[in-house]
C-alpha cells in the first residue's frame, strides 16, 4: 500500500521526532556526574564546628575542621595517610569551600521521576535492593535497613548520586555493597541535614552533609564524611578515605626468552606523602617438572630466576620497577606463564591489581644444543645463581675470558670449576648470601635431616631454606657490585637494613623475647652459632647491650660476623650453595628425599680440608664442584 505524506501527516512526524530528541537531549542531561572535590580531595573528614573521636577511630586521609577548630579524640583514635588541619586559615579552610561546591553540584543534578524513592526504604523495600548507575533522590528522610547493593557492573568508576532532603539514618549491621566487591569510589550521599551510620555498618561512598555527621561503634565506610556547618563525631569505627593503593601497572607483562629480564612497574596511588613498602613474589607452578615438559608453566630452574624483595617508596614516589631474569633455554617448548604478586603492604593497601602474569615467548624453532656450554652463558648463569644480578661488562669480560683462554679440554674442564668456585668465594658472595647462611644459624640454630650415608642416622643441617635465603641475600645484594663506586657504603646499608629487619620479625621475637636479658640473649645467639665467641668477646657483647651500646640486631651482627663461626661454618655452608645455586633447590627437595646427597659431599669436603690448604685446592681435590656443574640435573636446566 502507497502512503501519501500529508502536510498534516508531516507535522506528526516532525512533532514525534522532536518528542524523541528532547527525550534524548533530557536523558543526557539527567547523566550522573562526579562531582569536582578540589581541596577537600584528600580529606577523609571534614566538619564546620568539631571533630570528636570517642574510641580508637582510624582515619585514612585529612582531617579538617573550619570555621572552628576544636578536634578532640587523637589520641586514641588515629590519622593515617594525612594530618589533622583546623582554622579557616588552614587547609581546612579550602576543602571546606570545595566541600559545599560539591554538595551543591551534588544537590543540582537532576533526578529523574522514576528515581525518587521517598517513601521507600533501602535495602528493604522490594525493587530497592539493588540500584543501577544513577540519581536517586528522597524528598525527605532516607532509611537504610538492610543490604543495598549497588550494581556497578564490573565498572570500578560507576557514578551513583543519592539527594536526600533531610536525615540519613542506617540500622545497626546495614550493608552497602558494590556489585563487583569495589570500594565505590563515585558513590555521593548528599545529605540536607544530619547523617547517622548506625553500629556496625558496612557503608560506602562519600557523605557531604549540611550540618552534622556521626558515625556509631564499629560502622566503617570507604568513602569521606564532610559536615559542612556541624560536628562530626566518630565512634571506634574505620573512615578508609584516601587508601594508598600499591598495584602492578599491567595484568599482563610479555618477555621474550632471549630479552635477559622482564621490567614490571609498580605504582602507588591516594596518600603518597609518607614511606610505603610492599613485598614482591615470583610464584612457580612448574615444580618439580623436567624442564623440557610442555604444559605452559613456567620454571623458575629453567626458564627464569626467583625473585623476592622488598619494594620501599620513599615519600613523594610513586613508581618502581622490578625486573626478574630470564634464562634462555635451548628446548623447544612454547610460550610459558609465571605469576608475581604483591603483599604485606606498610604505609597503604595492596591495590585491585595485585598479581600479574609474565608470559615468556619461546625463541627456538627446533631443540638447540645446550648453552652451559657456551662461557658467556656459563658466567652469566653464575651472576644469576649466586650474586642474584646481572653481570657487569667488565666481571663477565674476566671470568669468560679465564675459561675462553684455554686451548685444550681439560683447561676448559679445570677453569670451569675454578670460575665456579670463584663465585662461592667472592666477596660480593661471602658478604650477602654467606652472611645470610650465618645470620640463621646464629638466631635458629641447626636444622635435623635423615641421611643413608653408611646407614640410616640424623644429621645436623643449615636450618636456611632456599626461599629464605634468597629473599634475604637478594636484599643485602640489592644494587651492590663490589669494586664499583659507592658499592662498600650501599652494602653496609642494605646489611643494616636487612639485620634490623630480621630481629623485628616474629619468628626472631618468638624465639629471642622481650624479656630475656642481655646474658641470655648474647648465650642463646652464641650456643645457636656453635659457641664461637670468646670469653672476653661473650662478656663485651652482654656490656654492649645492657648499655644500649649495641642493638639486639648489632649483637647478632657480631655473632654471625666472628671469625671463627665463618671458618667453622665454611664448608656446611659451601655445600649448601651447591643445592642453592646449581640445583635451585633445597638438599632434600626431589630428585632428593632427604639430606644424604648434601651429607655425602660434605663428609667428603671435609677429607680434603687441611689446615693451610688454598680453598681451590680442596674444591678440586673433593670434586665437589665439578659434580654439580656436570651433573646432569644441573645441565638439564638449559637443553639436552
Amino acid at each position: 500500500m502507497r502512503v501519501i505524506q500529508t502536510p498534516s501527516t508531516l507535522s506528526s512526524l516532525l512533532l514525534v521526532s522532536l518528542f524523541v530528541l528532547l527525550f534524548v537531549l533530557s536523558t543526557t542531561a539527567a547523566a550522573q556526574t562526579v562531582p569536582p572535590l578540589g581541596a577537600a580531595e584528600s580529606f577523609a573528614a571534614l566538619a564546620g564546628t568539631a571533630i570528636t573521636a570517642t574510641g580508637p577511630a582510624v582515619i585514612s586521609g585529612n582531617v579538617g575542621v573550619s570555621p572552628g577548630s576544636a578536634v578532640t579524640g587523637f589520641p586514641p583514635a588515629m590519622v593515617v595517610n594525612g594530618q589533622i588541619y583546623t582554622g579557616a586559615g588552614s587547609l581546612a579552610g579550602p576543602a571546606q569551600s570545595s566541600a559545599l561546591d560539591a554538595y551543591n553540584n551534588l544537590k543540582g543534578q537532576a533526578c529523574l521521576p522514576a528515581n525518587n524513592l521517598s517513601g521507600k526504604i533501602l535495602g528493604q523495600t522490594p525493587g530497592f535492593l539493588t540500584l543501577n548507575p544513577g540519581v536517586y533522590c528522597f524528598d525527605t528522610s532516607a532509611q537504610l535497613n538492610a543490604t543495598l547493593t549497588l550494581n556497578d557492573g564490573g565498572d570500578p568508576n560507576a557514578v551513583f548520586i543519592f539527594q536526600i532532603g533531610t536525615t540519613l539514618t542506617t540500622a545497626s549491621s546495614s550493608q552497602v555493597l558494590m556489585s563487583s566487591g569495589g570500594r565505590g569510589t563515585n558513590v555521593y550521599w548528599q545529605v540536607g541535614s544530619s547523617a547517622t551510620i548506625g553500629t556496625s555498618t558496612n557503608f560506602r561512598g562519600n557523605i557531604i552533609a549540611n550540618t552534622s555527621i556521626t558515625l556509631t561503634t564499629s560502622a566503617t565506610t570507604t568513602g569521606r564524611v564532610f559536615a559542612l556547618n556541624g560536628a562530626a563525631t566518630i565512634d571506634s569505627t574505620t573512615v578508609n578515605a584516601v587508601p594508598t593503593g600499591i598495584q602492578f601497572n599491567a595484568a599482563s607483562y610479555p618477555v621474550g626468552e632471549g630479552d635477559k629480564q622482564v621490567d614490571l612497574t609498580v605504582t602507588r596511588s591516594g596518600d603518597t606523602t609518607a614511606a610505603a613498602s610492599v613485598d614482591f613474589a615470583t610464584s612457580d607452578t612448574a615444580g618439580a617438572l623436567n624442564c623440557n615438559v610442555l604444559g605452559g608453566a613456567a620454571s623458575s630452574r629453567c626458564d627464569y630466576e626467583i625473585r623476592l624483595s622488598t619494594i620501599r617508596f620513599a615519600a613523594g614516589e610513586t613508581t618502581k620497577t622490578i625486573s626478574v631474569f630470564i634464562v634462555d633455554d635451548t628446548y623447544l617448548e612454547g610460550a610459558e606463564n609465571f605469576t608475581v604478586s604483591l603483599s604485606n603492604a606498610v604505609g597503604g593497601a595492596v591495590g585491585s591489581q595485585g598479581t600479574a602474569t609474565v608470559t615468556i615467548a619461546d625463541n627456538e624453532m627446533v631443540a638447540g644444543v645446550n648453552p652451559i656450554d657456551t662461557a658467556g652463558f656459563f658466567v652469566r648463569l653464575h651472576y644469576l645463581d649466586f650474586l642474584n644480578r646481572e653481570p657487569d661488562t667488565s666481571g663477565l669480560a674476566f671470568w669468560t675470558n679465564e675459561i675462553t683462554s684455554c686451548v685444550s679440554p681439560q683447561c676448559v674442564a679445570d677453569k670451569r670449576v675454578n670460575v665456579s668456585a670463584a663465585f662461592y668465594l667472592s666477596i660480593e658472595f661471602q658478604q650477602t648470601g654467606y652472611l645470610v647462611e650465618r645470620l640463621y644459624k646464629t638466631a635458629y640454630g641447626d636444622g635435623t635431616g635423615a641421611s643413608t650415608l653408611g646407614n640410616a642416622h640424623q644429621i645436623s643441617v643449615p636450618v636456611v631454606r632456599l626461599l629464605e635465603f634468597l629473599r634475604d641475600t637478594q636484599q643485602i645484594g640489592a644494587g651492590v657490585i663490589i669494586g664499583q663506586a659507592g658499592a662498600t657504603q650501599l652494602l653496609e646499608t642494605n646489611t643494616q637494613t636487612l639485620i634490623a629487619e630480621f630481629v623485628a620479625r616474629s619468628r626472631f621475637n618468638t624465639a629471642f623475647p622481650s624479656s630475656m636479658t642481655a646474658a641470655q640473649f648474647v648465650d642463646a645467639l652464641n650456643m645457636n652459632a656453635g659457641n664461637p665467641l670468646s670469653t672476653a668477646e661473650r662478656n663485651q657483647l652482654v656490656t654492649d647491650l645492657s648499655t644500649a651500646a649495641k642493638t639486639r640486631a648489632q649483637v647478632l651482627r657480631s655473632v654471625a660476623e666472628d671469625s671463627d663461626l665463618n671458618s667453622a661454618e665454611f664448608n656446611r655452608a659451601f655445600v649448601l650453595m651447591q643445592y642453592f645455586g646449581y640445583m635451585r633447590r633445597n638438599p632434600n627437595d626431589a630428585q632428593d628425599s632427604d639430606y644424604t646427597g648434601y651429607d655425602f659431599w660434605l663428609t667428603k669436603l671435609n677429607q680434603f680440608t687441611q689446615p693451610g690448604d688454598d680453598v681451590l685446592v680442596r674444591v678440586q681435590k673433593a670434586e665437589m664442584v665439578k659434580a654439580f656443574i656436570i651433573s646432569a640435573e644441573y645441565r638439564q636446566r638449559f637443553g639436552q
